[in-house]
């Protein structure tokens, strides 16, 4: 199958299209750097507000996953509603066009500080405008396969877990904003891949999480554990939009048959283990 991926050389997108080739899809990428792009994918440097570059990225192919978006909280409002918004539309529009099957990767920040552990039927009210962005982009497709991703990490990742395990082996201050009892559900990229990939045969709304909740605290002791470095924590004010619980409801992935692979603690000695001296 013919499939474009939109962000295909972002954290998830890289890794994403790797999968995919090796699969036997025939892979194009559509992304404004080629930095990280797999040389076995064909590479379109181009934007998602640009008509022309999607029409030239999408030409032929029967699925579309749609990764490309200004994930930070707290960026430019105008240039998120554009990206994450306007984009999204300009890619479900011709998606609908060719009739091609849409993956859209979007964000547990749907859910804003609603109770959790949060299931995908539950009341979505986002405090961020990240998040406020991405349920508006849902709702443009309420037939296609939809993931609401909670905390990704891995390799090349750049979220609160990666800049622990980059800084606590180099005895390096880390920065928690808030108290540090803030909670997270943190899912191994690999695990996200391989939920992406049943969008190619199923339709519906999916949390991807582990089901686990972490506080922010409990995760650097977790790493001085494994490293035994003493993290030297220095406290932050909270970040507005800051969501204080956050953990997955994975009953429905778990009826296709799918649960996480990579425990946290397996996690993090994968990611720790070029950092960790060598006896």
């Amino acid at each position: 199958m013919k499939i474009l991926v939109t962000g295909g050389t972002g954290f998830i997108g890289s890794r994403l299209v790797k999968k995919l080739i090796d699969e036997g899809h025939e892979v194009v990428i559509l992304d404004k750097s080629s930095k990280n792009a797999d040389e076995r994918a064909k590479f379109i440097q181009g934007d998602i507000l640009d008509q022309e570059d999607i029409e030239r990225a999408m030409k032929g192919c029967s699925a579309v996953f749609h990764l490309a978006a200004i994930t930070q909280i707290g960026a430019d409002e105008d240039k998120t509603y554009k990206v994450n918004f306007i984009g999204s539309k300009n890619i479900f529009n011709q998606a609908k066009k060719q009739k091609a099957r849409i993956i859209f990767t979007s964000t547990a920040s749907v859910y804003g500080n609603t109770p959790a552990p949060h299931r995908e039927s539950a009341e979505c009210s986002p405090i961020s405008f990240y998040g406020k962005t991405k349920l508006n982009a849902e709702k443009l497709i309420p037939d296609a396969f939809i993931v609401r991703l909670f905390n990704v990490y891995g390799p090349g990742g750049n979220g609160v877990l990666n800049l622990f395990a980059e800084n606590i082996p180099k005895y390096e201050d880390i920065i928690i904003f808030g108290t540090g009892t803030q909670t997270r559900d943190f899912v191994h990229v690999d695990d996200v891949v391989n939920v992406l990939m049943k969008g190619l045969e199923f339709e519906g709304i999916y949390n991807v999480g582990t089901g686990r909740e972490t506080s922010l605290l409990s995760l650097a002791d977790m790493i001085f554990s494994i490293t035994k470095n003493k993290p030297n924590i220095k406290f932050g004010m909270p970040k507005e939009g800051d969501i204080r619980r956050s953990v997955a409801n994975i009953d429905h992935l778990k009826k296709y048959g799918w649960e996480p692979k990579i425990s946290l603690e397996d996690g993090l000695k994968m990611l720790l283990h070029d950092k960790l001296p060598k006896n």
